[in-house]
C-alpha cells in the first residue's frame, strides 16, 4: 500500500508530465472554412498526441433562417405587448433617485489625451516585437485566404484595402506557404471569407516572447497607469 506521502510523490509527478506534454508535445490546428452571405460551412480540427476534436459547421438552409426570423420577430411583439406601461413624468422611489444622483455625482475615470500618447510610445515596441514573436513560433504548413469585403463608405473600404494588404504581405514575409486573394467592393458592403490553414503550435515557444513581452519597461508602466486610473 502506498503511504501518503507516497501519493502525494505521485500525483505532483504525473502533474509535471502532464504539464510537459502540453508544453513540448506538438499540437496541430487544420481550419477549413468558407463564409458566404449569412452561411458558415466548414471544418474545424484539433490534435494533440493520440487525442482530437473537430467541429462541423453545416450551411443553414433559406427557408429555415425566415422562419427564425420570423420567430424571432413575433417573439418580440409578444414581449412588447407584455410589457408595462410607464408614464412619464411619474416620481421615482426615493431608493432608486438616492442611486441615481450618487451615481451622477460620482466622476468618470478617464484617460487623457497625453495618456493615451504615452501608452501608445510604450507599448509599440513591445506589442511589434510579441507579434512577430508570436507569427515566426507558429509552423504554417499550408495556408490560403479569399478575402471578399467592402463598407457602405468607399472611402473606408479604401482604407481597409490599404491595412489589410499590410497586414497580409507582413505575414507573407514569414509565412512562405501562405497566400492571400483580397477582392474590395467599394459599390456595396460584403464580407465572405474562405480560410484554408494546417499549423502546427508548441506552447513553450511563445513562453519566452511573452515573458519578454510582460516584463517589458514600458509595458509595466503602463500597466500601473491603467491600474491607477480605472481601479
Amino acid at each position: 500500500m502506498f503511504t501518503a506521502i507516497q501519493f502525494v510523490q505521485i500525483a505532483v509527478l504525473v502533474i509535471l508530465l502532464l504539464i510537459l506534454l502540453v508544453l513540448f508535445c506538438a499540437i496541430d490546428l487544420v481550419v477549413d472554412l468558407k463564409k458566404k452571405d449569412q452561411n458558415i460551412s466548414g471544418k474545424i480540427m484539433i490534435k494533440w498526441l493520440f487525442l482530437s476534436y473537430s467541429k462541423v459547421f453545416y450551411p443553414t438552409e433559406p427557408n429555415t433562417s425566415i422562419s427564425k426570423k420570423l420567430q424571432g420577430a413575433s417573439e418580440k411583439e409578444k414581449v412588447e405587448k407584455s410589457a408595462p406601461i410607464t408614464v412619464k413624468g411619474a416620481e421615482e422611489v426615493p431608493e432608486e433617485k438616492a442611486i441615481n444622483e450618487s451615481k451622477s455625482s460620482e466622476k468618470k475615470k478617464e484617460l487623457k489625451a497625453k495618456d493615451i500618447f504615452r501608452i501608445f510610445n510604450n507599448i509599440k515596441k513591445p506589442l511589434l516585437r510579441l507579434f512577430k514573436g508570436t507569427i515566426s513560433n507558429i509552423r504554417l504548413h499550408y495556408g490560403k485566404c479569399d478575402l471578399c469585403f467592402g463598407l457602405p463608405d468607399p472611402a473606408d473600404t479604401g482604407i481597409l484595402c490599404g491595412f489589410l494588404y499590410g497586414i497580409f504581405g507582413f505575414l507573407h514575409q514569414y509565412w512562405k506557404d501562405f497566400s492571400y486573394f483580397l477582392e474590395p467592393r467599394f459599390h456595396e458592403k460584403a464580407f465572405n471569407i474562405q480560410l484554408m490553414a494546417d499549423v502546427r503550435i508548441r506552447i513553450y515557444r511563445f513562453i519566452p516572447v511573452f515573458f519578454r513581452f510582460a516584463l517589458n519597461w514600458g509595458v509595466l508602466r503602463t500597466g500601473w497607469l491603467l491600474v491607477r486610473t480605472y481601479i
